[in-house]
């Protein structure tokens, strides 16, 4: 049997594509988001994701988070956001391609990113998209939302039987699927990612307070599977 990593990187995505008129306390300016980040490495997080939005400039909100916190930066690249080389320059650790983006962007990411020195994620949100995987693939973010890729256990399992050998991942349960994926990811030795990107609830009708309380008790399980935060993620992810 396969040796479980000793630590697990806790990953929280703070924002996602929501609405703040829809999730109250939902971090959106760059400040609002730079502390939610700062609360949730104090419980734990090590990496802080985030995506393109229409209503904030990346480079700002990465360099306020910067400020407060010594988190990696990972963005996620889609074909229909803003502009590659503005994502590029934001000054991100990592970039995230999504498996299901087209050939060309994606094989423009991959080069620009090089040329960078910036490392390259993929995201899968199917088992198709998997499938996808480049062979020089590293680390992939499986994103569990009940339609591309249920949260149960017979597709977590078939989503990390396509993994290389050698290829580390982050498991993501959007919505109800956040806590069977948390549970599986623990015990069969990924890496984690929560927060109100993913899931707005903390229990069933019970809404999450805020980031950090999603990301205390992502800490609290990777403790009781002998598997704590990782303070430091650069080892596993760059």
């Amino acid at each position: 049997m396969t040796a479980l990593p000793k630590g697990t990187v806790l990953s929280v995505a703070p924002t996602g594509v929501h609405s703040a008129d829809d999730v109250p306390g939902l971090p959106v300016a760059p400040e609002e988001v730079a502390r939610a980040v700062a609360d949730c490495e104090r419980v734990g997080a090590s990496v802080v994701d985030l995506v393109p939005r229409a209503d904030t400039v990346l480079a700002d909100v990465v360099m306020a988070v910067r400020e407060r916190s010594a988190q990696l930066i990972r963005i996620t690249a889609h074909a229909r956001s803003e502009p590659l080389g503005a994502l590029l320059d934001s000054g991100a650790d990592i970039v995230v391609c999504p498996l299901g983006a087209p050939a060309g962007f994606a094989d423009d990411l991959r080069a620009r990113a090089a040329a960078l020195g910036i490392t390259v994620h993929y995201e899968a949100t199917s088992l198709d998209e998997l499938r996808k995987l480049p062979p020089d693939a590293s680390h992939v973010v499986l994103v569990f939302d009940g339609q591309g890729m249920p949260g149960d256990v017979r597709t977590f399992s078939a989503a990390i039987e396509l993994l290389p050998e050698g290829v580390s991942y982050t498991a993501a349960g959007a919505g109800d699927a956040s806590m069977p994926v948390m549970l599986a990811a623990l015990a069969a030795g990924g890496h984690l990612r929560v927060g109100l990107a993913d899931t707005t609830e903390y229990a069933e009708d019970t809404p999450a307070r805020d980031n950090a309380q999603l990301v205390a008790r992502a800490a609290g399980l990777a403790k009781i599977a002998q598997r704590p935060p990782l303070a430091d993620a650069a080892e596993v992810l760059t």
